[in-house]
């Protein structure tokens, strides 16, 4: 009989009330126990992990969902058996694995230094009910000499680039990566140059406002609302203004205090006036030109008298 993730919450339930007839009263202790689950299979926390130089953050996309690209093609993907209850153990869980490899693999032949790139990675897909990672790869980075990395693989799929959808599969959740160096290097003056002397390096994994790493204190999802529609396909280049406040607070930001007539022409930023969620995070800088001159003239004749 398979186990699934929810069933072993039951029997663990069952245990602690052995020889005694059990039901559920109502559909909420249930629910219950179904979030119970949930939680066990899949923390709250962020898989964080720190290997050679940069730092792999994990972000949780959906529930039941499986990564894809933003065309909806599914990724190449390596499994790694055995790996329950938690995805966040410390040495284990698929963060780790994915980036750093696992003891069964280095005891079938695969080395440190024979594994994929961590830095292809796209992400990872766990099913806690077979308690297996995925994962994740774009096309073309997998091949048959990685077979001793992993328990499993299909090289088959063809998504490319960052995870940016999701598409449903019961019992299975997405995890996205983002990339960035753990101590990044002080930056340097750039020389003047006439032609470029090496083709541009891609796009750096996270590069977009809608792939970079959650920000929790700032947005209510973690990140900006426009990355919820559309695929984030209309959000502006810079991180958008915050919508992380109290419900039902005021003058939480620029668009909402009080007008500024001296330093604005409408009294605010002229992005307030339409989706001001595209508003930059910063306040802009003001656009009264004509008040902004009046106001210095008056000062300098002050400091004259």
């Amino acid at each position: 009989m398979k186990l699934t993730s929810t069933s072993l919450i039951l029997l663990s339930v069952a245990s602690a009330f052995a020889g005694t007839e059990m039901f559920f009263a109502d559909t909420d202790t249930f629910e219950l126990v179904q979030k119970s689950s949930l939680d066990q299979c899949f923390p709250s926390s962020i898989p964080w992990v720190n290997y050679e130089g940069n730092d792999y953050i994990f972000n949780r996309m959906q529930y039941n969902s499986i990564c894809v690209d933003s065309k909806g093609k599914q990724y190449e993907w390596g499994a790694i058996q055995g790996v329950y209850p938690s995805i966040a153990t410390p040495g284990g869980g698929c963060s780790n694995l994915c980036v750093k490899g696992y003891g069964t693999a280095e005891a079938k032949g695969c080395s440190s230094s024979q594994r994929p790139d961590p830095k292809k990675l796209a992400g990872f897909n766990y099913d806690c009910d077979n308690a297996t990672c995925y994962c994740i790869y774009e096309k073309g980075v997998l091949s048959s000499k990685y077979n001793k990395c992993f328990d499993s693989m299909n090289t088959s799929n063809t998504g490319s680039g960052d995870v940016t959808k999701t598409t449903t599969k019961q019992g299975t959740t997405c995890y996205s990566l983002y990339i960035q160096p753990s101590n990044p290097p002080a930056p340097q003056p750039r020389k003047p140059t006439r032609k470029p002397t090496k083709k541009p390096s891609p796009t750096p994994r996270g590069q977009s406002i809608c792939t970079r790493s959650p920000d929790y204190t700032c947005y209510k999802s973690g990140r900006p609302q426009c990355c919820s529609k559309k695929n984030g396909k209309d959000c502006p280049k810079e991180m958008t203004i915050c919508d992380n406040y109290p419900e039902g607070m005021t003058g939480w930001n620029y668009c909402t205090n009080s007008p500024d007539y001296k330093c604005y022409k409408s009294g605010r930023p002229s992005c307030c006036n339409g989706n001001s969620m595209n508003c930059p995070k910063d306040k802009p800088k003001c656009d009264n030109k004509k008040m902004t001159e009046e106001l210095t003239s008056q000062r300098f004749l002050r400091s004259v008298n």
